[in-house]
């Protein structure tokens, strides 16, 4: 997998953050969700934006990878460089979302370059503070997907961001349009169930954002594309649920 020079890299990242992230998610969210959303529900328009922009830009600009809080944290603890705080760029984009707003994560080339591109809106933070703060986003049934830059060629991960099912643009991209569209890299970790200890109560289910569980012979099961988010884990009274290495098979370059 080829890479970038990193100051190319550092070049393509600043443009990105300066001039484009904000319209495009502004764009994206009045058409799915906000003020065009009678417009971006005609199934002929609705292709020609995914195909056109949503497909290339996930597979070569920009798509997020979920990852289970306690690995989060395990993360953080390994950032080398930089970390800085702002103001999550979904929810300015659109001020549609109720969830806190100082929650955007950028690490190591991200906390330079959002640093440089918004210098009044960022500040660095030490990781105990970048805990806090996903902690306290955790606390309020959140979850946490690392950002990767132009993934197609090995880009690098450049934010931890916390996300919901009503502010996060990227998540809204995904289930609107389908993983084929606007594909998310599955996480490290997948959820694996004991059925010894499942009663089938459904709260995994209500907990997961993907839609990915369902029951079963009165046993919660993985029917859909297990992202590893993590949240069924945490949502299981019964602890039924744990987060396992996803099996990669040989050969496979895991992304950085």
């Amino acid at each position: 997998m080829s890479r970038f020079h990193p100051v190319g890299e550092k070049t393509l990242l600043y443009f990105f953050a300066r001039y484009l992230e904000l319209p495009l998610l502004s764009f994206s969210f009045s058409l799915l969700r906000g003020k065009w959303k009678k417009l971006g529900s005609q199934p002929l328009f609705r292709q020609a934006l995914g195909w056109a922009l949503a497909a290339p830009f996930a597979r070569l600009a920009d798509t997020a990878k979920p990852i289970p809080f306690p690995q989060v944290l395990d993360l953080l603890d390994q950032v080398k460089g930089p970390i800085a705080v702002g103001p999550c760029r979904c929810r300015i984009s659109h001020h549609a979302c109720p969830h806190p707003l100082q929650t955007d994560i950028v690490i190591g080339i991200g906390a330079e370059v959002w640093e440089k591109a918004f210098p009044r809106d960022y500040r660095q933070i030490s990781k105990e503070e970048a805990k806090e703060i996903v902690t306290q986003c955790h606390n309020l049934g959140m979850w946490q997907m690392v950002f990767v830059h132009c993934p197609a060629h090995g880009g690098p991960e450049y934010v931890i961001c916390n996300c919901c099912t009503c502010g996060c643009v990227p998540y809204i991209l995904n289930r609107e349009l389908g993983q084929k569209v606007y594909p998310f890299i599955p996480g490290p970790y997948i959820s694996k169930t004991d059925p010894a200890r499942c009663e089938g109560l459904g709260e995994c289910l209500k907990a997961c954002p993907f839609g990915a569980r369902s029951i079963k012979n009165g046993k919660s099961t993985l029917t859909g594309i297990c992202f590893g988010c993590g949240k069924c884990a945490d949502a299981c009274p019964n602890k039924a649920i744990t987060m396992v290495e996803r099996h990669v098979p040989p050969g496979t370059v895991r992304q950085r």
